[in-house]
């Protein structure tokens, strides 16, 4: 199994995360979104759930994957409040190939001491 973030499009308060699943197994969909500590009021969203004051976790059903795609589109609406990152399967409950690259925005190489 091997989820990743694709893409993040944001569009004024909306944002489009195109999830892709390479694996053979389909899991749901558990994204953590992180905003910034000052702006407009976070809007809830349905399946979204509060961790605190600036961290929100979403989730989609695995039925997501049954059409038989590849890819999903997430749509997140929590108002005007910038995000500074999204991750996927944060508590890494899923198995992974690449954990890499289920961060946006992508991290770069770690600085060497």
């Amino acid at each position: 199994m091997d989820g990743s973030i694709q893409r993040v499009n944001v569009t004024g308060s909306r944002s489009s995360v195109t999830i892709r699943q390479a694996g053979q197994m389909p899991s749901p969909v558990v994204l953590e979104v992180k905003f910034t500590q000052t702006g407009p009021a976070i809007r809830p969203m349905r399946n979204a759930v509060m961790t605190d004051s600036v961290t929100a976790l979403v989730t989609y059903p695995v039925d997501v994957w049954f059409s038989g795609s590849r890819t999903f589109m997430a749509d997140l609406d929590f108002g005007g409040r910038v995000i500074e990152r999204i991750t996927l399967d944060p508590a890494r409950r899923f198995p992974d190939r690449d954990a890499s690259d289920n961060v946006w925005p992508a991290r770069g190489p770690s600085p060497t001491r």
